[in-house]
């Protein structure tokens, strides 16, 4: 019925943000046409940043809508997975990706 009204349905399978895209379904990345390997984290942490790439996501936003933590504490797991991601994504293409925004969390270039 979408598909006849010609509207997607919300929740895109394909993200695709500049030359970076995501594909939902089948749990692919490129960047600039090249395959990126993402662990399961990583790949959520990109696809919630991807979603709305102009936005800064707060650290304790993305524990608890992308790992499901409800208290932040003292953890560095998104700062890790972070950084895990920026180096995969700059080992394809000499940008940066995913930018720290000094005391509030991260978003995209």
């Amino acid at each position: 019925m979408l598909r006849r009204a010609g509207r997607t349905p919300q929740g895109s399978v394909l993200i695709e943000v500049g030359p970076l895209a995501i594909d939902r379904r089948a749990h692919l990345v490129s960047l600039h046409g090249c395959s990126v390997t993402l662990r399961r984290l990583e790949f959520e942490l990109l696809l919630h940043l991807a979603q709305e790439p102009e936005r800064v996501f707060a650290k304790r936003e993305l524990l608890d809508e992308v790992w499901g933590y409800l208290a932040s504490g003292s953890t560095r797991t998104v700062d890790s997975h972070a950084s895990r991601l920026r180096r995969k994504l700059a080992a394809v293409a000499q940008e940066r990706w995913v930018v720290n925004v000094w005391g509030v969390g991260y978003r995209l270039t």
